[in-house]
């Protein structure tokens, strides 16, 4: 249970997270790393769309190790 707690608490931070970096250093200076077209719009939905997108990848990231880790493999002892 306690692994559950941690692995959401990680999802939850970590999305908002890897939004903002993506943002602050994605759409800085004068030529942007996302290209003109990303940076140009509003960088609210932006950010939402990279959040999001961030929570399904680390959720389904998590899944797999919680699944992995509970399916065990044979000889390690758990």
């Amino acid at each position: 249970m306690f692994r559950l707690i941690v692995h959401a608490l990680a999802i939850l931070h970590l999305g908002p997270g890897f939004a903002f970096a993506v943002l602050a250093f994605g759409c800085d200076g004068v030529a942007p790393l996302l290209g003109a077209n990303a940076c140009e719009g509003s960088s609210l939905k932006l950010f939402f769309a990279i959040t999001v997108a961030g929570w399904v990848l680390l959720s389904g990231v998590s899944w797999w190790m919680l699944r992995r880790r509970a399916e065990g493999t044979p000889g390690e002892v758990n």
